[in-house]
C-alpha cells in the first residue's frame, strides 16, 4: 500500500514537473522577465493538471472495478468453461434457487417468465446464438432471456438489440458476477501456475541475454558502433556503447553460468 502510494506521488511530481517545463519553454519565448514567466507558467500548470485529475477522477468512478472483483468474474467463467452443459445448469440451479422457483428445461433455468441460458465457450457467442436463444422463448410465456457467456460479438449485441418481441440480454463474464453471482456470494477456487521467484526469474533472463548464441550480435553491435564513431561528431557516445556491447560479447561467449543449454527455442 505504502509502494502503490508512493508510485502515485512520484508520477505527480513527475507529470506536473513535465507539464511545467513545456510550459516555461514556450511562456519564456514569449514573455522575456523571469518573473512572469514562471507566474503563467505556474498558473497553466496548475489549470491543466487539475483538469487532468478532475476528469480521470469522474472517469474513474464511473469505470471503478476492483482487481479482485475482475478476477473472481475471471475465474467463475474459467471454472464453468471445465464444466459440463449439465453441470453449469445445476449450479445454476443451486445459485438462482435460493430466492426463486427454479426449473431447469432444455438448456435453460425459467422462473418468473425469465429464462437464464449460460453459454460459456472459449469463443465468443455469435448472433446465432442469440437468434437460436429467441425462437426457443419466441411461442412461449417467456418475456426475457439472459445469455451468460465469457465475452459476445458486436453482432451478436447488434441482433439482441434488434430483436422486440421479448427481451435479449447478454451478461458477459463480469455482468454475470455484478448481477448474479455476487450477490449470491458464489465464487470459485481456480488453482494458479506458481509465480517464479526473483532469482528464478533473472536466471531465465539471463540464459536469453547472455547466452552464447548472442555473442555474434553482440560483436556486430560493436563493430557498427566503432565504425560510426569514425564519421558521427559526437563519437564518445558510440566508443562508449561499442565498448559494452564488447564487454558483453565476451561475457557472453566465455560465461557458463548462462550457457545452459535449453531444450525449447524462446525466439
Amino acid at each position: 500500500m505504502k509502494s502503490n502510494k508512493l508510485s502515485l506521488v512520484l508520477d505527480f511530481i513527475f507529470g506536473t514537473s513535465f507539464v511545467f517545463l513545456i510550459c516555461f519553454i514556450w511562456a519564456r519565448y514569449f514573455l522575456h522577465n523571469l518573473s512572469l514567466t514562471i507566474l503563467f507558467s505556474g498558473i497553466i500548470t496548475f489549470c491543466v493538471v487539475g483538469i487532468f485529475y478532475f476528469v480521470k477522477s469522474k472517469k474513474s468512478e464511473k469505470q471503478k472495478v476492483s482487481k479482485t472483483d475482475l478476477t473472481k468474474a475471471h475465474d467463475i467463467s474459467t471454472y464453468f468453461l471445465l464444466c459440463t452443459k449439465q453441470e453449469t445448469l445445476k449450479e445454476f440451479e443451486k445459485i438462482l434457487s435460493k430466492n426463486r422457483d427454479v426449473k431447469i428445461k432444455s438448456d435453460m433455468l425459467i422462473f418468473d417468465k425469465v429464462a437464464i441460458r449460460p453459454l460459456y465457450l472459449s469463443t465468443q457467442i455469435t448472433d446465432k446464438d442469440v437468434l437460436d436463444s429467441f425462437s426457443k422463448i419466441k411461442n412461449t410465456n417467456i418475456q426475457k432471456v439472459i445469455i451468460c457467456c465469457l465475452s459476445a460479438s458486436a453482432k451478436a449485441r447488434e441482433i439482441a438489440n434488434i430483436i422486440k418481441d421479448k427481451s435479449i440480454i447478454i451478461f458477459t463474464e463480469f455482468d454475470a458476477y455484478k448481477n448474479i453471482f455476487k450477490p449470491a456470494n458464489f465464487s470459485v477456487e481456480i488453482p494458479k501456475p506458481p509465480k517464479l521467484k526473483a532469482r528464478q526469474r533473472f536466471l531465465k533472463y539471463g540464459q536469453i541475454a547472455f547466452n552464447k548464441s548472442r555473442t555474434k550480435s553482440y560483436f556486430l553491435v560493436a563493430v557498427i558502433m566503432l565504425f560510426s564513431s569514425f564519421i558521427m561528431r559526437y563519437n564518445i557516445y558510440y566508443l562508449v556503447f561499442a565498448t559494452i556491447t564488447t564487454i558483453l560479447a565476451l561475457y557472453s561467449h566465455f560465461n557458463t553460468k548462462f550457457n545452459t543449454k535449453n531444450t525449447e527455442q524462446v525466439f
